[in-house]
């Protein structure tokens, strides 16, 4: 997971504007400790409690996965449709922090598995980004695009093409991990093994490619 961990670093650390990376460097720093010092880890979490990435370390591959499709994205509307001034540095910080607060909305089950934490079951994980985030002082349209990240789940729905590229990253990354994780359970169930409680997406991904029938 150190290796994530850097790649998370090194991609921040391509925001262009370096005011606004040093601001997103240090805002990011400031609620990763205070995670730590509430007993949770970004770098640890899962990115959902069943749906998708629904396993340890599912987070932060989730988080990069959303960040690469994301800028995909912003390469596809410049170079096939010409679409010109989307604010990058917007879009891949945005993509890089949407989900920032999810291990604190989040415990583990002593039996395993996850389930809402105390915060989760009062305070949704975009609130208290949107909270610390303001407080910060970020530009109006970057707020926008961490609450608009969720599209139609959000508390309110993207009206910026930088809000609707990150949105529809997470959401092209959540449904593919989740289609691929619930496909690896079918599989094993058709040939009459007990799929496990959880599986991350590398297992699956093995689960698909090595039982699949030639």
């Amino acid at each position: 997971m150190r290796r994530l961990e850097k790649r998370f670093w090194k991609m921040l650390g391509k925001i262009g504007d370096e005011h606004f990376r040093r601001k997103v460097e240090k805002f990011t720093v400031k609620v990763l400790r205070r995670l730590e010092r509430e007993g949770v880890s970004f770098f640890q979490a899962p990115a959902g409690k069943s749906q998708h990435h629904s396993y340890p370390g599912g987070l932060i591959q989730h988080t990069l996965s959303t960040a690469k499709i994301a800028l995909t994205i912003l390469d596809n509307l410049e170079r096939i449709y010409g679409c010109k001034g989307v604010n990058r540095d917007y879009v891949l910080a945005g993509a890089l922090l949407h989900d920032l607060y999810k291990p604190a909305v989040y415990r583990e089950k002593p039996e395993g598995g996850y389930e809402m934490s105390e915060v989760g079951n009062r305070l949704d994980h975009l609130t208290l980004l949107l909270a610390e985030a303001y407080r910060e002082r970020f530009p109006l349209d970057f707020l926008h695009v961490l609450a608009a990240s969720h599209g139609e789940w959000s508390p309110i729905p993207p009206r910026t093409v930088e809000a609707l590229i990150v949105h529809l990253a997470d959401l092209a990354d959540s449904r593919f991990a989740g289609e691929i994780q619930r496909a690896a359970f079918n599989l094993l169930k058709n040939l009459g093994e007990t799929p496990p409680a959880a599986m991350s997406m590398k297992e699956a991904l093995k689960v698909i490619v090595e039982r699949r029938k030639p």
